[in-house]
């Protein structure tokens, strides 16, 4: 049999027991929610970084406007017009290419090149319809 004291002792020891286990459940908590919240970054971060990655981002909002070609011709031969709308779909494509994600389109009405676009697939596509033999001049409205 244990006297007072002992008796006494041993509840003590026992109390700073599951003082202690309280405490490490505690941690143990934290820490799952620490693993958890850095995995949910991890998560996040990574997906981003795949859309980022795979479309950039285009901030500027795609306008029309409208080119003359140089000499102006407002009704081209059927000759003419098929060529240019060659080098129009030429063109395109190449903006497509070069300026990858962009909603650039062009059209062909008489002499006038009309485009849909942001101003970096405009200049590419003016830089090509120059480098292709038929540059353009905007049209000042």
């Amino acid at each position: 049999m244990h006297t007072a004291r002992e008796r006494r002792v041993m509840g003590q020891y026992d109390d700073q027991r599951l003082r202690h286990a309280g405490e490490a459940n505690e941690v143990t908590k934290s820490h799952r929610i620490l693993v958890f919240a850095i995995a949910a970054f991890m998560v996040l971060m990574s997906s981003s970084a795949m859309v980022s990655a795979s479309e950039p981002s285009i901030t500027e909002a795609p306008d029309k406007k409208s080119f003359n070609t140089i000499p102006f011709a407002p009704s081209p031969s059927d000759t003419q017009r098929r060529e240019l709308e060659g080098v129009v779909d030429l063109c395109m494509k190449t903006v497509e290419r070069e300026v990858p994600g962009g909603h650039f389109s062009a059209n062909v009405t008489g002499g006038i090149v009309n485009t849909v676009g942001i101003d970096r697939e405009r200049f590419k596509f003016w830089k090509c319809m120059s480098g292709n033999g038929h540059p353009l001049a905007p049209i000042n409205k």
